[in-house]
């Protein structure tokens, strides 16, 4: 057995051929990638509630890579580059993360940074948390007032440490998935 063929047809565009061409390059594809999704379009089902069902992306975060090679234009090769190296990642890390439509990687060092600045944010709270509750397994006749004042910042204490729980999960997420297996 050969190797399964192409499909392949030709059309006469009578003219369309400027237009074609004007439209792929504006979309930026090619003009038979353009003509494949007109040939999609117009072969889907007519009713608004069918959708074609999308194959789900099984094994993008699988263990085998392969090589591929892009051509782009030199200035977006420069910038392709320039952000990756920025971010502290490979190339391949850095468009993969792009394919998948999650954030671009930060830079290592300033992630690491916030989540060290949310960490003795956190750190503060705690301490503030401490003295808040010595204030009230010792409260006398005269501590009223100091106890008022623990009571309005005990208020937002709990929404931040909720912020620097959800911080820190994102950047630790990040950090271990911009990061090679070892």
């Amino acid at each position: 057995m050969g190797k399964p063929q192409r499909d392949r047809v030709t059309i006469d565009l009578r003219g369309l051929r400027e237009p074609l061409q004007t439209q792929a390059l504006v979309n930026q594809m090619t003009p038979a990638a353009l003509v494949r999704q007109a040939v999609l379009a117009y072969l889907a089902p007519k009713s608004g509630d069918q959708k074609p069902d999308p194959k789900p992306l099984k094994y993008v975060r699988e263990e085998q890579v392969v090589k591929v090679t892009l051509r782009l234009p030199a200035g977006h090769a420069a910038l392709m580059n320039y952000k990756a190296r920025f971010a502290d990642v490979s190339k391949s890390i850095y468009v993969a993360a792009l394919i998948e439509g999650t954030p671009p990687p930060r830079n290592h060092a300033q992630t690491v940074a916030a989540l060290q600045a949310s960490t003795n944010r956190l750190a503060v709270i705690s301490t503030d948390l401490s003295a808040f509750l010595r204030v009230m397994y010792t409260v006398k006749p005269g501590v009223q007032q100091d106890l008022e004042r623990y009571r309005a910042g005990i208020k937002t204490l709990n929404e931040d440490i909720r912020r620097h729980l959800d911080t820190a999960a994102e950047l630790v997420a990040e950090l271990r998935s911009t990061r090679r297996p070892k």
